[in-house]
């Protein structure tokens, strides 16, 4: 299949449902995929259901090979006009989404600061993120050769009085932050709002970032990663030594002129300097480790492999470019960097069979945090704290109450296949028949993303449809009738083995349908036993098995009445 780009006239829609033409409704997803971009919602915990943007490629291994599902898609043609006010409006909703919800988690971080700050301003323990990068300060430290020269840059440029007296005055600015502010930038109609938290934070950064430099304090030693594949090439060094440069020279010229935002931002960029000094000392590649305390989840090693491939591609062509390129930015050495970590956790989950921690959203920045030196105190009462606190709490339930009723997640009137139809009449201002051939009704009943494919096809300017099918599926094509025999069971099956992601089950129901409700009863038995015996073991498991055989319980009934949910995952594996 050909990418669909930008420019092109069409409109690419992908349904993901389990084998319609055999009429089984039960379970699937839908999505909309622009070029690369692909757009769909799923639930998540809260009752909400949340807009997501990913690439292609991780998508369709994810549901195709992993998780063994049938991809349909349907191409309808459209104008390059509707192609784009489309794509804009999807892009809109999913960034506002996104937008909103970071709103809500600054709302709630100033909240919970000013609750601090009005019961026992002592107890506070800040966590300033990158300060963990750092050795501490003790006895007998040593400096880092290119800390200790940027600090002497620095002084022969500022003088050592002006260096400190920018210090005494951040001080003065957290003394003098007002609680109210906090209040007010809430109910900012400010496209981007500086929350008192944020600024709290970020102060206490750059008195860090000053105390660094004096010190000229080294990485600890598990701040970074040393990849020794693939040595560096002349035009990776250069770029690299480049870059080096003008970091350095950006960190000085703030150095002299601080701004509270920049905090964050010099921690990891001192930090980088430092890496950069080894990557051109040792002649490899050497990068911070931005996974350690970012917001990511443990997976399964099992699915790792679209990440890996993911990031493996991702890093070749970043790389191809800081080589080709005459003059490097940060963000392409962000992302480089990024990219190097995924592909660092994703090879060892392969490689190790172990669980892997995988970022939660993008991460530009490492994160590792650690309490400040000293934390200073807004000078303003335990009162003025308490009363933003309470103006805040009721401000947040406000807006709790608003992400519920916009985002609100419901079985048949607002899930994954809905919000996909919403978008597309909200991109085409209600004009479905000129613009896309027909129109789609948000019912209940295309709520189900295989009979919503059908009206797809029926109604819209269709180009073509195809399945992208899957992995057990390709398998079994290829096999003559005893080898397909042996197929049925999960004992017997050349292609699948027991993972942690399935609960326990015998027969594969996905065909023959008409032995759909036998094959059924069976499964629904050994998930029962494993229910029974997951009663027993549960002190001992935290309730696991209990919970996977309540789970195969749960997709074995619409076997009974020829439905199929289960499909069995099948985690990928690469050659090391």
């Amino acid at each position: 299949m050909a990418p669909v780009s930008a420019g092109d006239p069409q409109t690419e829609f992908a349904y993901l449902y389990l084998d319609a033409n055999e009429g089984q409704a039960a379970g699937g997803h839908a999505a909309i995929r622009f070029g690369d971009e692909v757009y769909h919602f799923e639930f998540v915990d809260g009752g909400l259901l949340r807009a997501v943007r990913e690439t292609f490629e991780p998508f369709r291994a994810l549901y195709t090979e992993i998780e063994n599902r049938t991809l349909h898609l349907s191409r309808v043609a459209v104008s390059r006009e509707t192609y784009e006010a489309l794509h804009r409006r999807f892009a809109e909703r999913f960034e506002s989404q996104t937008a909103a919800m970071a709103e809500f988690e600054r709302l709630r971080r100033d909240r919970e600061l000013l609750e601090i700050l009005a019961r026992q301003p002592a107890e506070l323990r800040l966590e300033i993120p990158g300060l963990g990068l750092f050795e501490p300060e003790y006895p007998g430290r040593r400096e880092d050769p290119g800390l200790a020269e940027l600090r002497e840059l620095a002084m022969v440029r500022y003088g050592v009085e002006r260096l400190a007296q920018n210090a005494t005055s951040i001080r003065r600015a957290i003394e003098a932050l007002d609680p109210d502010s906090a209040v007010a930038a809430q109910t900012s109609s400010a496209s981007w709002r500086y929350s008192f938290a944020d600024r709290y934070h970020d102060l206490h950064a750059w008195l860090e970032v000053y105390a660094l430099v004096r010190r000229a304090a080294p990485l600890r030693p598990g701040a970074y990663r040393v990849f020794p594949e693939n040595g560096l090439n002349p035009g990776e060094s250069a770029a690299l030594s480049r870059l080096r440069e003008q970091l350095r020279e950006s960190i000085v010229t703030a150095l002299g002129n601080p701004r509270p935002e920049q905090g964050p931002g010099l921690l990891v960029a001192l930090a980088r300097l430092q890496v950069l000094d080894k990557s051109l000392k040792y002649g490899r590649f050497v990068f911070l480790d931005t996974l350690a305390g970012a917001p990511a989840e443990e997976l399964p090693w099992q699915r790792a492999a679209p990440f890996f491939l993911a990031a493996d591609r991702e890093f070749r062509e970043l790389r191809r470019d800081l080589a080709e390129t005459a003059s490097a930015s940060e963000l392409t050495y962000a992302l480089l960097e990024n990219a190097a970590n995924r592909l660092g956790v994703t090879r060892a989950a392969l490689k190790w069979k172990v669980p892997f921690r995988m970022f939660a959203a993008e991460v530009w920045l490492p994160r590792q945090a650690c309490p400040p030196r000293h934390v200073v105190i807004p000078r303003r009462s335990r009162e003025d704290f308490r009363q933003a606190a309470e103006r805040l709490r009721q401000r947040q339930e406000a807006e709790a109450t608003r992400l519920e009723q916009t985002y609100h997640y419901g079985l048949l009137t607002q899930n994954c296949v809905t919000e996909i139809f919403r978008t597309l009449e909200d991109g085409v201002g209600g004009h479905e028949r000129e613009r896309l051939g027909g129109r789609v009704a948000r019912s209940p009943f295309n709520a189900i993303p295989f009979v919503s494919a059908r009206n797809v096809e029926a109604q819209y300017r269709l180009l073509d449809s195809f399945d992208l099918p899957s992995r057990r599926a390709r398998y079994l094509s290829g096999l003559d009738a005893m080898a397909r025999f042996a197929e049925l069971t999960s004992f017997t099956s050349a292609i699948y083995r027991p993972n942690p992601e399935d609960s326990f089950f015998v027969f594969f129901t996905d065909r023959p349908v008409w032995a759909r409700p036998l094959f059924g009863a069976v499964n629904l038995a050994a998930g029962s036993v494993e229910a029974l015996v997951g009663f027993f073991t549960g002190p001992f498991d935290s309730g696991r098995t209990l919970r996977a055989g309540l789970r195969g319980v749960f997709v074995s009934l619409p076997e009974l009445v020829f439905f199929n949910i289960r499909k069995g995952t099948f985690p990928l594996a690469i050659r090391q």
